[in-house]
């Protein structure tokens, strides 16, 4: 997990699959932070928390998929962004 401070909460977490071939990412259910998104080519999760304005916790899941179109398991990731004197997320 990591955590982060500031006014303008910026996310950014890796997710990882490996293969022999190329992976892309899919969030197959559940919600994001408003602000933030997957970059489907790198598992990268990112961009500036918005609209939330007391502690929250998100849930969601990413699948990958190889280029045999061979498909992983999702696998369930949860983010919480909190408020308060010093503000802060956690991606677990």
């Amino acid at each position: 997990s990591s955590d982060v401070c500031s006014s303008d909460l910026v996310i950014s977490e890796t997710v990882v699959a490996t293969s022999d071939s190329a992976i892309t990412y899919a969030k197959t259910s559940g919600t994001f932070p408003g602000g933030v998104t997957l970059a489907t080519a790198t598992g990268v999760i990112s961009g500036t928390e918005t609209g939330s304005t007391e502690t929250t916790t998100y849930t969601f899941d990413i699948t990958p998929t190889d280029a045999e179109a061979q498909v992983g398991a999702a696998r369930e990731f949860t983010m919480t962004i909190s408020h308060g004197s010093t503000g802060g997320g956690q991606f677990n």
